[in-house]
């Protein structure tokens, strides 16, 4: 116990306690720890991301893609086509007519290109036309999906490779990590 003089000759005892001497409680540190998460939530998804993590969300992208317009396909009746540029970064997806010209889908998830910026179409390979390394493709897919077995390769300014392999049968995609010619 201290004693304080009080208007000069007058004292009183104060007594320290364990409330003043105390810490942090469990339900503060829960709310801190709380507040802390909902921020990270927030902010964690707008960090900018890797060159070899935009390559594997774009080769899932492509992949889904495609798988997506082949179910399309065949549940609409309507016709679309891929348009591949090896050796750069132009994916397009497009509608068949009735005169057999290309129309912008009206969809809005397939009038974006599913690879990202700065991943690049390296080759595709169709067995009926070999590897194709430059130039542009038209790859046709109809109600009964793709044609013929198709490989894409995409790789990133790192140099890192992903390969996107599409069956004609069964209009199974599948998406592997590094370059493959064919399936593992």
């Amino acid at each position: 116990m201290e004693r304080y003089p009080v208007n000069g000759s007058d004292s009183i005892t104060l007594h320290l306690t364990q409330a003043n001497r105390r810490g942090f409680t469990l339900i503060e540190i829960a709310v801190v720890m709380v507040i802390i998460s909902m921020v990270m939530l927030l902010v964690i998804p707008r960090l900018p991301t890797s060159d070899q993590e935009n390559l594997k969300i774009s080769a899932r992208t492509l992949a889904s893609t495609i798988r997506y317009i082949q179910e399309r396909a065949t549940t609409s009746g309507t016709g679309y086509y891929l348009h591949l540029a090896p050796g750069s970064d132009t994916v397009g997806i497009f509608e068949i007519g009735a005169d057999g010209s290309g129309n912008e889908p009206s969809e809005p998830f397939l009038q974006k290109s599913p690879v990202k910026e700065g991943i690049i179409i390296t080759d595709v390979r169709i067995p009926r036309l070999g590897k194709v390394t430059d130039g542009e493709l038209r790859i046709d897919v109809g109600i009964g999906g793709i044609r013929d077995f198709m490989t894409i390769h995409l790789r990133s300014a790192g140099g890192q490779f992903w390969t996107v392999m599409a069956f004609p049968s069964g209009g199974k995609v599948k998406v592997y990590e590094g370059y493959h010619e064919d399936p593992p």
